[in-house]
């Protein structure tokens, strides 16, 4: 998405959310606000169906990513591909011939004795 494509959809967003402090019936033809409304009422519920917005489904087919702005309010990446893979928590430790490993450290078994992570 370009910067100024943003910019402008994001001055059309403020002017929308200050509309409720105008006669906007004077200035803008019924139809029009009735659109605009039908656009929010399906635009709500998109977003709880899919737990995306309009927006969102927009900006995941430009970018071939999974985004969501519920994501983002979860504390979480935008997107899911940008999310980086926990790390796995596991201890392992060498046995006769192989490497075995927990989900919890095994009782008795110094620290020292741990071949690492990640098998």
């Amino acid at each position: 998405m370009s910067k100024p494509f943003a910019v402008s959809i994001a001055l059309i967003a403020v002017a929308v959310a200050l509309s409720a402090c105008t006669d906007f019936y004077g200035v803008a033809p019924r139809s029009a606000l009735k659109a605009g409304s039908n656009l929010s009422i399906v635009s709500t519920g998109v977003t709880m169906a899919t737990d995306k917005t309009l927006t969102d489904h927009l900006v995941s087919f430009h970018r071939s990513k999974d985004c969501s702005t519920v994501r983002l309010e979860q504390g979480r990446t935008y997107c899911r591909e940008d999310e980086p893979n926990p790390a796995p928590n596991v201890y392992c430790y060498r046995t006769l011939a192989d490497v075995t490993c927990y989900r919890a450290p095994e009782p008795g078994r110094p620290a020292e004795e741990e071949v690492g992570t990640g098998f």
